[in-house]
């Protein structure tokens, strides 16, 4: 019986290539981009997932007025360990505070020293980091290897790699310097993770370190004020023990340190630290829902031009069924005869699809990790049993109804030639194509909308220039003041093809937040601010053309003598005009600082987030960032590159000159905006095929049942465009239907994603009629050729018969 529905099923593809071939192509893209899109999800939620007890444990962050952060000050940690119940593990660690971290392995006196460039991965923790995110220990003691200060943990493959042919137990006590200055010695080694994680540090100093040596100076261990995404803490809860207590706990806690302080501290759940973007996440939440459902709607425009091409076919099988019926089949058979065809039309279909994962994982490039392959199709078991579980789910959902429809045909009446196509059915058919493209049409929308943002952001200026900067950070010495830094700064700007040089910590704009607090308190008002804050010597607003709106610039020191606001702070204590603003003070850095000018309000970040208010103030020797702003001219750039980096060798002969350019910074912060523009640009292009395909297939089996019908017109004097009007009228109508309903609900999705952006262009009423004409036209278009070609066959041709 099998054999036979099979045999059944190839000969009525045979038969019907070109339905054969729409369902193929629509079915393929969308099982591929399906396939493609569970390999993202199952990979992305893998991460942490191997800890024990991993719903106990939590990471600390930092809530802010407009701003989040994933770290909390470093004496948070201590605190928690003294004073707060219901936790079992305390692990703090703090990244190292290095750049281009240079790491040496020395090899005694007749042999010259191993040097390792840009080592990453590298903290401060304590023996409780294992405990939360558990490595297999290959040498050294866990509960002593990281007691005392300098002792260094490290991973396998850094093991290897610092000293290969060396076995594990003779590594154990040899040194490592970091950065010059910093000399450690191996207490213990552990194996790397082989687990998906947030967490993949390879170099482990012994947090004392931190706090028992000169380190310290540059780690803020007694400032409850200074928060960075660096300084970290994890914590696992006893069991039972609600994390909200222990919030209420922390907040007491922090209260009771820094009174005045705005800032929250509070838990956020391990599996939450890979998808919130707000404290760093690595994947943006939303991503994951939208991907599932562009999946689901190329996998319905596909699934939709089974049914109406199947449905609308009817007619042709009706005999077959009446006959079968006649013969004694019965109902259940006819189902399961057009369900066996179904599923294999979608088995093979869905083994060509693997074919298209190379290429569409390139179209999802932006949005597929490093670490997914095409082999990972073949390596990840999880991959074949959602395979497997796609085809029988399409094959139910695709050919259910046409199953149905079929096998309910009467065998008198189809064997009578009687009409079997059911007024039910012509509806659900027009349904169906008015949904393809309303989808089709969203997209589309959605492409002009998402293009239109970024032009917009574009065009928009930053408030202060990021044409020819250069920046590039300088090495921390974390032992001992560092000069040689003031040293670069003299010779790179005594170089021709530069303009101006700063040293201070970041550009105007960048990824990530730097605030303090700060307190206004004259004429009666006490007022506490969250600020955004800058640093450096007084050529910042030289080099990025900062204008002052009024005062004057900070007078070079060492320390935080005057400062510098902008617009928006100035507005927030309560002067409309900046000049009044001039000559107040703010109590910053436990004292009373003047206000010495206001600066023009620039934007510190992408325009998804407002100005906010920012302080600029005197510090150069905390300076770790270089800020070269070169001749406007292009021609000039290479040359003052190879000179600013001969300059750079001379004094750091060991570490690579890394830079960048400030406007390709500027534009990494629309990204995933420019993502986000590509796919829905494959979207919408696969929508439109699909949809057109599915009509297309619609308008062959139309013209070819009124072949005859058109021959007659052809006699009777019709024209060719007369008869493509009349077979394209019916169509153009569920085009305008689509593009009428597809309005609002493209307006509600631009508007809502056009709400992340403080700044934004305007939802012009132009985009939405391009798009329903961009969309209207191409498939009238494709309905036109195929109804052109019919109209112009012979009407002898048609009539023969006759």
């Amino acid at each position: 019986m099998i054999k036979n529905y099979i045999l059944t099923a190839l000969r009525y593809f045979s038969r019907n290539k070109v339905t054969t071939l729409i369902n193929m192509v629509g079915l393929s893209i969308g099982i591929s981009a399906a396939l493609v899109i569970f390999m993202i999800v199952h990979y992305q939620r893998s991460f942490d997932r191997f800890e024990p007890n991993s719903e106990r444990v939590y990471r600390i962050v930092s809530d802010g007025e407009r701003w989040k952060g994933a770290g909390g000050p470093v004496p948070l940690a201590n605190a928690i360990k003294s004073h707060v119940s219901g936790v079992e593990i305390v692990a703090p660690f703090y990244d190292y505070f290095d750049w281009n971290t240079k790491v040496i392995i020395p090899e005694g006196s007749n042999k010259p020293d191993k040097v390792f460039r840009k080592q990453e991965h590298i903290v401060f923790a304590d023996s409780g980091y294992f405990n939360i995110i558990p490595h297999r220990w290959l040498a050294g003691n866990p509960k002593q290897a990281l007691n005392l200060p300098y002792q260094i943990v490290i991973t396998k493959s850094r093991a290897e790699m610092y000293f290969p042919g060396l076995s594990i137990d003779k590594i154990v006590g040899k040194t490592i310097i970091l950065s010059d200055t910093v000399r450690t010695t191996i207490s213990g080694i552990v194996a790397d993770l082989e687990n998906n994680s947030d967490f993949k540090r390879q170099s482990f100093i012994s947090a004392i370190t931190v706090f028992q040596t000169s380190i310290k100076n540059n780690y803020h261990i007694d400032q409850w004020q200074n928060i960075s995404s660096s300084d970290q803490v994890l914590i696992k809860l006893k069991p039972h023990v609600s994390a909200n207590a222990v919030n209420r706990q922390i907040y007491k806690l922090a209260r009771s340190y820094n009174s005045y302080s705005k800032t929250v501290h509070k838990l956020q759940p391990l599996w939450d630290v890979h998808f919130n973007p707000e404290y760093d996440g690595t994947i943006n939440p939303q991503v994951i829902p939208n991907l599932i459902l562009l999946a689901i709607f190329l996998l319905a425009l596909g699934s939709i031009n089974f049914i109406n091409l199947s449905t609308a076919h009817a007619s042709e099988r009706a005999k077959e069924i009446g006959i079968r019926k006649t013969l004694g089949s019965g109902k259940s058979q006819l189902v399961t005869q057009f369900l066996l065809e179904v599923f294999l039309l979608t088995f093979v279909t869905a083994l060509l699809s693997t074919a298209l994962i190379p290429i569409l994982l390139k179209v999802f490039g932006s949005f597929v990790p490093q670490e997914i392959k095409a082999d990972y199709l073949l390596t990840n078991p999880a991959v074949w049993l959602f395979l497997i579980a796609l085809v029988i789910t399409v094959s139910i959902l695709a050919g259910l109804y046409p199953a149905f429809v079929l096998s309910a045909f009467r065998p008198v009446a189809v064997l009578k030639n009687r009409s079997t196509t059911a007024s039910g059915s012509v509806w659900l058919r027009k349904s169906l194509i008015v949904s393809q493209f309303i989808i089709a049409q969203v997209f589309v929308i959605g492409v002009l909308v998402v293009n239109k943002q970024l032009r917009f952001t574009q065009a928009q200026s930053m408030g202060f220039r990021k044409d020819a900067i250069i920046n590039f950070y300088v090495p921390f010495d974390l032992s001992a003041p560092n000069n040689k830094k003031f040293l670069l700064k003299q010779q790179l700007a005594a170089i021709p093809e530069v303009q101006a040089v700063s040293l201070g910590n970041q550009s105007p704009a960048f990824r990530g937040s730097m605030t303090n607090e700060l307190d206004y308190q004259e004429k009666g008002k006490n007022i506490q601010l969250q600020v955004a804050s800058r640093n450096g010597d007084n050529a910042y607003l030289k080099v990025y053309k900062i204008p002052l709106v009024a005062g004057r610039n900070l007078a070079l020191s060492d320390t935080a003598n005057e400062l510098l606001i902008n617009e928006t702070l100035a507005k927030q204590i309560g002067f409309n005009n900046p000049a009044d603003a001039v000559g107040h003070t703010l109590h910053f850095n436990n004292g009373q600082i003047p206000v010495v000018g206001v600066m023009r309000d620039f934007h510190q970040a992408s325009l998804h987030t407002a100005v906010s208010p920012l302080i600029y103030f005197s510090a150069p020797k905390q300076g770790y960032v270089m800020h070269v702003a070169l001749q406007q001219n292009p021609e000039t750039w290479n040359t003052a590159i190879k000179k600013m980096e001969a300059a750079w060798n001379k004094i750091y002969p060991d570490i690579d000159f890394d830079y960048s350019f400030l406007d390709k910074t500027v534009e990494g912060f629309y990204k995933q905006d420019r993502e986000l523009s590509v796919l829905l640009a494959w979207s919408a292009s696969v929508a439109i095929v699909i949809s057109c395909l599915g009509m297309l297939g619609l308008v062959i089996f139309m013209t070819n049942k009124r072949v005859k019908e058109i021959g007659v017109r052809k006699v009777l004097g019709a024209s060719v465009a007369q008869i493509i009007t009349l077979l394209a009228a019916e169509f153009a109508k569920l085009l305008v239907i689509a593009f009428v309903i597809a309005l609002p609900i493209a307006w509600w999705q631009t508007h809502q994603w056009l709400q992340n952006f403080a700044y934004h262009t305007a939802l012009s009423w132009w985009v939405f009629l391009l798009g329903g004409v961009v969309m209207i036209t191409v498939a009238l278009i494709i309905i036109g050729i195929r109804a052109g070609k019919a109209a112009m066959v012979n009407p002898v041709r048609s009539l023969r018969s006759e």
